[in-house]
């Protein structure tokens, strides 16, 4: 890979790391926000708040 890409062999591990970081903070952040769905109560209040923030959108473009 490294010599096909005119990357160091660190450079190509570097990139490797940084795309499996994102992934699991990706997989960590869904799970958060399927645990939060599966409680109405907090999942509401998310969504109350995201309502209030709506208002805020400086564009008033429709969704």
């Amino acid at each position: 890979m490294a010599g096909q890409s005119g990357l160091t062999m660190l450079q190509v591990l570097e990139q490797a790391v940084a795309v499996y970081r994102r992934q699991q903070q990706l997989e960590t952040l869904n799970a958060a926000y399927a645990a939060l769905r599966e409680n109405p109560v907090e999942w509401d209040q998310l969504q109350e708040e995201r309502a209030a923030w709506d208002v805020t959108l400086p564009d008033s473009l429709e969704q």
